[in-house]
């Protein structure tokens, strides 16, 4: 649970501030006062970003700080983003998935700046001014920050790193192509391996697999539609379907919930992506680029 959370927690650091609705406040921890934010007004001139540098830090990514009080506040946001009654994890995992969290971000923003994406503290500015014109005044943007931990600093600061991230983001998982390599499959699903084998038994015989699949699977007749390689839960079935030419079926593959034999009715070389698919696959390029990157990265956590 805790990865599914963390990895949703992710996509919100890099959307939520460069996107935010000041006039839906999140829920603030239970028995921690926050500190009381500085009202923001609108202005020509734009404040000066926050120097994380001369902050305490929780870690270092390529030699640039993550300053240990967005840590700790990204920490009691978290716990927030738990509905009531659900169990939140241990505090040693909390502050690992949210400092994980905040490094892939950090790496996400300096891969942006490096690409020549700018967001200067006047875009900052008008990114706050137009938030104070939607709102009609400071009042509720001030409720939203106190609601969720911000001061006025740490709010520029995490709005500028926010907008850079999600802007790196969106080139990565945009390079995912809405066309691609997929294949059409249905299957023989079987609970046990005793009527598998009768299936694949018929089938050697020269049963036709469409009237088995409907007789072991009544509401579908198999049916597993189009996929690309990296969708499927199993890999191995999507190993065989791969491997196989249309009309052509596979020997018995067990999985952790039954055993299956798979035929594949089509093919094509770019087939248009379902938009399940699709954000299946724009997930797996962001998680593969960040583990890239982390990889090269020079990541020093200062946090026992």
């Amino acid at each position: 649970m805790l990865k599914a959370k963390i990895t949703g927690y992710l996509l919100v650091l890099c959307l939520a501030l460069a996107g935010c609705r000041a006039g839906t406040p999140g829920t603030p921890t239970q028995g921690i006062t926050p500190p009381e934010p500085t009202v923001i007004a609108a202005t020509d001139t734009p404040a000066p970003s926050p120097t994380p540098t001369s902050l305490p830090a929780a870690a270092l990514v390529n030699g640039e700080p993550i300053p240990l009080t967005y840590f700790q506040n990204e920490v009691l946001r978290y716990r927030a983003s738990f509905a009531e009654g659900e169990t939140l994890p241990a505090e040693d995992e909390i502050q690992t998935a949210v400092l994980n969290a905040l490094i892939d971000q950090l790496l996400l923003a300096q891969q942006a700046r490096q690409a020549g994406f700018t967001f200067s503290d006047a875009d900052v500015q008008a990114r706050i001014d137009a938030l104070l014109a939607q709102l009609g005044s400071g009042s509720a943007l001030t409720d939203w920050m106190n609601a969720n931990h911000y001061d006025d600093a740490e709010f520029r600061y995490a709005l500028k790193l926010s907008t850079e991230a999600a802007w790196q983001r969106d080139q990565i998982i945009s390079a995912v192509p809405a066309a691609v390599e997929q294949v059409r499959a249905r299957q023989i699903f079987a609970q046990t391996a005793a009527g598998a084998e009768r299936a694949l038994a018929s089938l050697n015989s020269g049963a036709s697999f469409d009237d088995l699949a409907w007789q072991y699977s009544p509401e579908t007749g198999g049916e597993l539609g189009w996929f690309p390689r990296g969708y499927l839960l199993f890999p191995d079935i999507e190993a065989a379907a791969f491997s196989l030419a249309p009309g052509e079926h596979s020997g018995i593959i067990q999985t952790e919930i039954g055993y299956h034999i798979i035929q594949v009715m089509e093919r094509s070389d770019a087939h248009p992506l379902t938009t399940d698919a699709r954000l299946s696959l724009q997930t797996q390029a962001l998680a593969q680029w960040l583990a890239a990157q982390r990889a090269q990265a020079r990541i020093e956590q200062v946090l026992p």
